[in-house]
C-alpha cells in the first residue's frame, strides 16, 4: 500500500547572508574543541583541574614505586589483602576498593577522586603474582 502526497506552497528560505551558513572556525583549536572565550566557557571546568591534579599525583605514586623497597612493600601488601598498608603507600586521594584474585595473580582495585568537587574518579587495578605473603622474592 503507498500514500501519495502532494505539497502546495513550499518556498525556499534563504538567510541574509552567506556568512550565517558556515561554520567559524576559530585559531584556537586544542584536539578538536575551540578555546574561545563564550561566555558558557569562561568558568572553569572542575574535571580539567582535577584531570591535571591526577596527572600530578599519579605520577608521584608511580614515582616512589621505582624504590625496591616501597615496590616490595607494596606487592607484600596486595598479597597479604593489607588494605592499610596500601592506602598509606598510595595516598590520600586514593582509597582500596576490593582485593580479588585473578588467575594466578593476586589483586587490588583501588579508586582515586581528584578536583575540588571530586569532578575526576580513577579506578585502576594493580595486580601481582600470587605468592607467600611474606615473601615478596
Amino acid at each position: 500500500m503507498s500514500a501519495k502526497f502532494k505539497v502546495k506552497n513550499v518556498k525556499a528560505v534563504r538567510t541574509k547572508s552567506k556568512s550565517t551558513r558556515k561554520a567559524k572556525v576559530s585559531n584556537e583549536m586544542v584536539g578538536g574543541v575551540s578555546m574561545g572565550h563564550h561566555s558558557c566557557c569562561d568558568r572553569r571546568d572542575g574535571a580539567v583541574e582535577g584531570i591535571q591534579e591526577a596527572g600530578a599525583d599519579l605520577s608521584d605514586l608511580f614515582c616512589q614505586l621505582k624504590n625496591p623497597v616501597v615496590a616490595a612493600k607494596l606487592v607484600r601488601a596486595i598479597r597479604c589483602r593489607n588494605r592499610k598498608i596500601v592506602e598509606e603507600l598510595i595516598g590520600a586521594n586514593c582509597q582500596v576498593v576490593c582485593f580479588f584474585h585473578q588467575g594466578r595473580f593476586a589483586c587490588v582495585r583501588i579508586a582515586c577522586t581528584f578536583g575540588n568537587c571530586c569532578d575526576v574518579r580513577i579506578t585502576f587495578d594493580i595486580c601481582v603474582s600470587q605468592g607467600n605473603c611474606r615473601n615478596v622474592f
